[in-house]
């Protein structure tokens, strides 16, 4: 049984952590280590390292981003395989046995899994539609795609065969999807659509995401402009972005974030067009998908 290490990174919300760390030892694949990245939390930590200290590897670093923390994981991490759980969220206790033996049986070096979005409040739970993300997904990446990064599993040579590849410490939002579309592009994707794990969605700040995302890929379009091997599709999509950043700019208010979700219904429904023709010519890897 091949070792897979377990990458957590941790800013805020102890007592989720807790629950993070407690669905990671409760997986019913044995062969696991896992490892936290402190990101510079302010909270006590001090009941948690005393509880989890010979279960876990910790490690502390000044406050640098998810990115920063997640590229320290990989580095400390001795597993074959490299499994990403965010501080907040919960797997399912059958998740990595599922997803391992589904990437030998297939021989994949990538594998996700669908999910829930969850409200703990009620827990309510939602089963997102990722039916189509699986095989070749290159220029998906370049549009939408909805692989969520705790139900993502690496092989280790994934990054021993390309050392450059790295979560992208540039980027504060959407830099799990920049390194997706750089593996992408060497390696297909393995799909197992049953969620395995509950993405906790949280109250704070979600009314300035959609503007974020503006600004984001306004930015993309600034630097990919005249790049050949961005999809042309991409690039007019980004265009369209770009020209909403005239129009929204932080900082930004409720009444201003439900303007701009007005406005991006556009893009995204070309988007979702574009993504879904893609995905026609994806049969030859009907093998990655159960």
């Amino acid at each position: 049984m091949k070792k897979v290490s377990v990458i957590i990174p941790f800013y805020s919300g102890i007592e989720w952590l807790n629950d993070a760390i407690e669905s990671a030892i409760s997986q019913t694949y044995s062969n696991i280590e896992i490892i936290v990245v402190n990101d510079g939390s302010t909270e006590d930590v001090s009941d948690f390292i005393k509880k989890y200290s010979s279960k876990i590897k910790y490690a502390y670093q000044d406050n640098q981003g998810a990115a920063v923390a997640r590229n320290l994981g990989i580095k400390m991490a001795t597993g074959e395989y490299f499994a990403f759980l965010d501080s907040d969220d919960i797997w399912l206790p059958n998740k990595l046995e599922k997803q391992i033996n589904f990437m030998q049986k297939i021989d994949a070096k990538w594998c996700h899994t669908n999910y829930f979005y969850w409200k703990p409040e009620s827990n309510e739970l939602k089963v997102v539609d990722i039916g189509k993300e699986y095989g070749d997904i290159y220029r998906k990446t370049f549009v939408s795609i909805r692989i969520a990064t705790p139900c993502v599993v690496i092989a280790r040579e994934v990054f021993e065969e390309h050392p450059e590849l790295e979560f992208p410490i540039n980027y504060r939002i959407g830099q799990d999807t920049k390194l997706w579309q750089a593996i992408s592009k060497y390696y297909p994707i393995a799909l197992i659509n049953e969620p395995l794990t509950k993405v906790r969605l949280r109250s704070d700040n979600t009314y300035k995401q959609t503007i974020k995302i503006i600004q984001l890929k306004s930015n993309e379009f600034k630097s990919t402009y005249l790049d050949p091997n961005v999809p042309f599709f991409s690039k007019l999509r980004n265009f369209i972005f770009y020209l909403y950043g005239f129009i929204f700019k932080l900082p930004s208010n409720s009444n201003k974030e439900l303007l701009a979700k007005c406005f991006v219904a556009i893009p995204y429904f070309l988007g979702r067009i574009y993504v879904n023709l893609i995905s026609l010519s994806n049969k030859k890897y009907k093998d990655f998908i159960i």
